[in-house]
């Protein structure tokens, strides 16, 4: 009975110390910055390093983009192609040791950072260059430089609210393949991403490429870590976005799809240039406006595909049709003694007053 009570004090005891030193432990932590925390190992991914390591965590990698060709970009397609070469450097060398002898190989570049393709993998022509691999000297810095050459279709999802005067951004888009604490990416600082000085020729007529542009989008995987320096939370990993913009020529395209439209909003205008005595041939001229407009806007939804949003080109179509419509109401109420409608039972008044409000609406769905 004695030897259990003493060995019962002794579990006790022992309990007591452990707890103190993790809380002490943890204390010490806690004062801790979140880059010595990353550099102590005992965090992802697990290497410890020293003051004179040279290595940083999170690693880096400057992602260089030069855009060379571009084709098939059309709104019926959802895949444009693209020809263009990238390469992905960092400062850390193939295989670094650290002082305390743990390892970071980098022989395969796709173990921190890949390029997004879509579904099937459409990829005609791929190749590495001085065998995927290089070294050269840049700012007095040892850098390690991927290299590859692309022929490829990628993904677009087009964005036609806008629709014609819309800008379109089409995405190059690399992802790390490891958590934020792990492994970042930026553009390249030395060589921003271009867009080679060329006339793509076989990008469609009406199509003009402005700029090209990066962004970062952060996703949460469904893996969830209790080892991260924040506690437990989900993998959270960083794609690295350059965006190729592209718009149309935007008042060629308006014309060339509005232009019946207009007319038909010209052939109701007319109306006010005739007496109102003319019952008959103000209402025909109406009516044909109406009839025109209507077939405008069949041959501007025949010439996109199905979409589910309500576009520009809806709303000018729209526009035109609503003051055709305006313009028969005004007709029939000149005609009739049992509607009134104070001014506008002049041509002048009527004429002047729908046309600036036609101008102004269109001015207004062109720009906002």
């Amino acid at each position: 009975m004695k030897n259990n009570s003493i060995r019962c004090l002794f579990i006790w005891f022992s309990l007591l110390i452990c707890t103190q030193f993790n809380f002490a432990q943890t204390k010490v932590n806690d004062t801790l910055s979140y880059i010595q925390k990353l550099r102590s190992g005992d965090y992802p991914p697990f290497i410890k390093l020293e003051d004179d390591d040279n290595i940083d965590l999170p690693l880096e990698f400057q992602i260089e983009l030069s855009i060379e060709q571009l084709r098939d970009v059309d709104i019926k397609t959802t895949n444009f192609y693209t020809v263009f070469n990238y390469s992905i450097s960092s400062k850390v060398d193939t295989l670094t040791i650290t002082k305390n002898k743990d390892s970071i190989l980098l022989d395969n570049i796709n173990d921190f950072v890949r390029i997004i393709y879509p579904e099937g993998d459409k990829t005609y022509k791929s190749e590495y260059t001085y065998d995927g691999r290089f070294y050269y000297n840049l700012l007095k810095d040892t850098v390690t430089q991927w290299s590859r050459y692309l022929e490829t279709e990628l993904p677009h999802k087009w964005n036609l609210r806008d629709f014609p005067f819309d800008k379109q951004k089409l995405k190059v888009i690399f992802q790390s393949t490891n958590d934020t604490s792990w492994v970042r990416m930026n553009p390249s600082i030395q060589f921003p991403p271009k867009i080679q000085d060329s006339d793509f020729e076989f990008l469609i007529d009406g199509l003009n490429v402005v700029d090209l542009t990066t962004e970062k989008k952060y996703i949460k995987t469904n893996f969830v870590g209790s080892h991260y320096i924040e506690g437990q939370r989900n993998e959270v990993i960083e794609q690295l976005i350059f965006n190729v913009e592209i718009d149309r020529n935007g008042s060629y395209l308006y014309f060339k799809l509005f232009f019946g439209g207009f007319l038909s909003f010209l052939i109701s205008y007319l109306v006010f240039f005739i007496e109102p005595e003319y019952f008959e041939t103000r209402i025909t001229l109406s009516l044909g406006g109406i009839f025109g407009a209507v077939g405008n806007k069949y041959f501007v939804e025949n010439s996109m595909p199905s979409i589910q949003v309500l576009t520009k080109a809806d709303i000018i179509n729209n526009a035109v049709i609503i003051f055709i419509i305006i313009n028969v109401f005004i007709v029939i109420a000149q005609h009739t003694s049992k509607i009134n409608l104070w001014k506008f039972e002049k041509n002048t008044f009527s004429a002047s007053l729908i046309l600036i409000l036609f101008i102004t609406s269109n001015f207004l769905i062109i720009n906002l």
